[in-house]
């Protein structure tokens, strides 16, 4: 039984960091640096300028992905082992 609510409260604190960054990433205007480097990789591709697999380019965006993941499991890590809850207070 604890096993499990220790679970539940795991997957909350890693939904709520993800939608926490999600959020701050509202407004700031136009696309980030990974977004438009992916574009330049398609259109180059697209064009026949680079040669390169699909995965490498479309590479910028899961970038993005990996550092979310990171980040997530970096706080599933340490609430794990300090105990430490983010309040979510700024």
């Amino acid at each position: 039984m604890a096993d499990s609510s220790n679970s539940q409260r795991c997957r909350r604190i890693a939904r709520d960091t993800i939608r926490r960054h999600l959020k701050s990433r509202r407004g700031r205007g136009g696309p980030g640096f990974l977004s438009l480097l992916a574009l330049l990789f398609i259109g180059l591709k697209l064009t026949g300028h680079i040669e390169w697999s699909w995965v490498w380019v479309l590479s910028p965006l899961w970038f993005k992905v990996l550092f979310a993941l990171l980040m997530v499991v970096a706080a599933v890590a340490i609430h794990k082992k300090t105990g430490w809850k983010p309040s979510g207070k700024t």
